[in-house]
């Protein structure tokens, strides 16, 4: 199953793949507006035949944000599974720290952050 994986931001959105048990980082887009995130989404996942696209759910506001993205997208057609975000940015940092990364290029932890989102999701469905 090819899944996409969605870590959500009101300005960058972290995105990752996965075909089989691993996620990887896919890209970051950066967003204007929650209309313009929807398109580039709904593009994105149409012109990648995923069949599931899995969207981190954090807590408070921007998980109501990220709650009303999943509902669109699954108004127009896509199967969409809202997944725990619990420390993914602060675990995808620790990542890029980990493997040398400068500050720079850890500036964009989006695309990592939705890499663990996707990742844990996975291994969560493979214990049932």
């Amino acid at each position: 199953m090819k899944y996409l994986g969605v870590d959500w931001g009101l300005k960058m959105i972290g995105l990752a793949v996965s075909e089989g048990e691993l996620a990887a980082p896919w890209q970051s887009i950066k967003v204007h507006s929650f209309k313009q995130a929807i398109a580039v989404i709904s593009a994105l996942a149409r012109e990648g035949s995923f069949e599931k696209i899995v969207i981190g759910q954090p807590e408070r506001e921007m998980g109501k944000i990220a709650q009303k993205a999943g509902g669109v997208l699954q108004k127009r057609g896509f199967p969409v599974i809202m997944a725990d975000e619990t420390m993914s940015t602060k675990d995808a940092r620790e990542q890029m720290i980990k493997l040398g990364m400068g500050r720079k290029r850890r500036r964009d932890d989006n695309a990592v952050a939705a890499a663990i989102i996707l990742q844990r999701f996975l291994e969560e469905s493979n214990q049932k």
